[in-house]
C-alpha cells in the first residue's frame, strides 16, 4: 500500500490527521508505528484548538525526522528551516490555508459547530484530501532533497 493510501486508511480507521500523516513516514526513520501514533496524537484538530492543520503538522514532524538537525549548528538549522518553509509553501500552493478552522470552514473544537457540520454531511472528505495531498507533497519534497 502506498503511503498516501495507508495514511488515508489510518484516518478512516479512526486516527487523527496528524497521526495519519506522521505515522506512515516514522518507520522509515527509525521510529515505531506505536511511538509515532502516540507522539502525533495531540496534534490533530489543529492542535485541539482549530489551529495549524494536523496533516500539515504531521508532514512537518516527518520532515524533521528525515531532514531535521540534532546539533546546535546554524548551517544545519538553516537547511532544516529551508526545507520546512518549502513544505509549507507547497502546501499553500496546493491546498491553500494552513489552519484547520479555515480549511474546514468551521471550528472542529466547538461542539455546536462540529455537530452542525456532521449533520450537514461532515468534513471527512476535506481532511482526507489534506492528508493525501500532505503525504504526496512531503514525498515529492524528500525526493528532491535526496
Amino acid at each position: 500500500m502506498k503511503k498516501a493510501e495507508l495514511a488515508q486508511h489510518r484516518y478512516e480507521s479512526g486516527f487523527n490527521c496528524a497521526q495519519s500523516v506522521f505515522s506512515v513516514f516514522a518507520e522509515d526513520y527509525g521510529m515505531s508505528e506505536e511511538q509515532a501514533l502516540k507522539l502525533s496524537s495531540p496534534f490533530g484538530g489543529g492542535m485541539k484548538m482549530a489551529g495549524p492543520c494536523g496533516a500539515l503538522t504531521g508532514a512537518l514532524m516527518a520532515l524533521g525526522l528525515a531532514r531535521g538537525y540534532c546539533e546546535a549548528d546554524e548551517t544545519l538549522r538553516a537547511e532544516s528551516d529551508k526545507a520546512a518553509i518549502e513544505l509549507i509553501q507547497r502546501w499553500k500552493a496546493e491546498i491553500g490555508p494552513v489552519d484547520c478552522k479555515t480549511i474546514l470552514g468551521y471550528n472542529p473544537c466547538d461542539p455546536v459547530q462540529k455537530e452542525a457540520a456532521l449533520a450537514a454531511g461532515g468534513s471527512a472528505h476535506i481532511c482526507s484530501n489534506c492528508i493525501v495531498k500532505g503525504v504526496q507533497i512531503l514525498i515529492d519534497l524528500l525526493a528532491e532533497l535526496a
